[in-house]
């Protein structure tokens, strides 16, 4: 498992907490509800006075030491006070949405910490898609200087890399990319032929832009369903889901809602741990979309009924649907309803998985722009500012999640698993350069699951997605 160092640390903590006698979350309003040992995931109301728990400042003081101590270690440029610039279009990532939260405060507390490491002034210019692709496609074309990095949403990485935009990673002298303040997943994913267009990481961590699947606690009690434990077993799979979701509907109840902008089977599927295609370095991706496995997850989706969405959080916290899927960041939104709700990752695609978790095409990723003023210079602003945030801007996020936003020890359980564990996949990165890709890998897979491709007709493409792929992202240097 990913980042099992912070979940030990949080867990370790929990049980200390649960040790004292009781466990204090979401104290909002007045509000108190609490839980006994995390074994027990029953939630009551707590009516009398309630025994407040600190956040253990000492755990987290000693993960930004380490974190410090990773990015005094880094061998990095001194830029002498001068600027470097990065390209956005979302900058949430980088200094917070304003809000008075733990979460912002790291964000900033990161970005001074890194501007000392470089001795350099960090600036943020945000674009529009259209506008950031443009500018740089005219800055490319002329010679000239656009950005020092790119921060932008990992759908917009295949237009970039198919226009010949950005720079293969693999290049920058000195990046140490198997660094554990990088996303493997990301790196993985991101690696097609001898090239690496994009980088994940501490560094963009956005709850904002990762998804949970939360569920009526009351109603999957009365289905019969302990989903914590399903989860602690290794049980909660997509199989597992479908059949609580078949239980809500004959019970009256919708299986699922969640907002109309999201795909909601594909969101089960590649939050599964699944992806489109299997990537790596020096290789070319292969698709994964025509084995026995992905015919019969698809056949499991396509069964499920579709999931609410006009006013999809208000039927939720109505009680009308079992499972709500939405961003982790949006259980702040549902702090204070009266709905006894909890938090899940999503559930894997078997029962010898790993858990993942759907990330949005949104997700901010690094990108070094072809025209960079040094290449060596950028990659020590994405190394910097990932090594800065190392493990405790996740914990801290943890615990403010907890102390004011999650209902049970089950949740915060979840979330660990959830932040830890970001799922990306090639195919929805590269739609935007390589729209083939997409209408042959992820676009089929809506047809599969409609009913209006059968799963002989499509394998009929085999073949033709091989050949695209060996020309689009070949191996030349055996």
């Amino acid at each position: 498992m990913r980042a099992a160092g912070i979940i030990s640390l949080c867990l370790a903590v929990l049980l200390c907490f649960s040790s004292c006698g009781i466990i204090v979350i979401n104290n909002i309003d007045g509000k108190k509800t609490e839980t006994s040992a995390p074994a027990d995931t029953e939630t009551a109301e707590e009516t009398g006075d309630v025994k407040e728990i600190d956040i253990d400042k000492k755990t987290s003081d000693e993960m930004k030491a380490e974190a410090k101590s990773a990015l005094d270690g880094l061998d990095t440029i001194k830029h002498l006070g001068l600027r470097i610039l990065i390209a956005a279009v979302d900058d949430t990532f980088y200094g917070g949405d304003g809000s008075a939260t733990l979460l912002s405060s790291d964000r900033v507390e990161r970005v001074k910490n890194t501007e000392e490491k470089l001795d350099a002034s960090l600036h943020v210019v945000t674009y529009t898609d259209e506008e950031l692709v443009q500018k740089l496609t005219d800055a490319v074309s002329k010679g000239e200087y656009f950005a020092d990095v790119l921060a932008v949403p990992q759908r917009l990485v295949g237009a970039l890399a198919s226009e010949g935009l950005i720079k293969s990673l693999r290049t920058v002298a000195g990046m140490d990319l198997k660094a554990d303040y990088f996303c493997k997943d990301a790196t993985e994913a991101f690696s097609a032929g001898h090239s690496l267009y994009a980088l994940s990481g501490e560094g963009c961590f956005e709850p904002e832009k990762l998804y949970s699947v939360y569920f009526n606690r009351e109603l999957a009690k009365s289905l019969g369903y302990d989903m914590y434990s399903l989860v602690s077993s290794g049980e909660w799979t997509l199989e597992k889901y479908a059949e609580c979701a078949a239980a809500a509907k004959a019970a009256g109840k919708l299986s699922a809602a969640l907002p109309a902008k999201n795909n909601y089977k594909r969101m089960l599927f590649t939050g599964s741990g699944m992806d489109f295609t299997s990537n790596g370095t020096d290789k070319t991706p292969a698709a994964n979309t025509f084995s026995d496995a992905y015919k019969e997850t698809v056949g499991l989706l396509a069964a499920l009924d579709d999931a609410a969405m006009t006013g999809a959080q208000d039927k939720f916290l109505s009680g009308d649907a079992l499972f709500y899927i939405d961003t982790v960041s949006s259980a702040a939104n549902m702090a204070s309803s009266e709905l006894v709700w909890g938090m899940l990752p999503f559930p894997k695609y078997s029962r010898e998985a790993e858990y993942m978790t759907y990330t949005s095409p949104d997700a901010v990723v690094f990108c070094i722009p072809v025209g960079a003023a040094d290449e060596k210079s950028s990659g020590d602003l994405i190394e910097a500012l990932c090594a800065a945030s190392k493990s405790y801007i996740k914990y801290d996020y943890i615990y403010y999640s907890m102390l004011n936003v999650l209902r049970d020890n089950g949740s915060v359980n979840s979330l660990n698993i959830i932040i830890n564990n970001p799922n990306y996949d090639f195919v929805t990165a590269a739609r935007s350069g390589y729209p083939t890709l997409y209408a042959n890998t992820a676009g089929a897979f809506d047809e599969l699951v409609s009913g209006s491709l059968s799963f002989d007709e499509y394998k009929e493409k085999e073949t033709e997605v091989a050949e695209y792929l060996a020309k689009w992202f070949p191996i030349t240097n055996k």
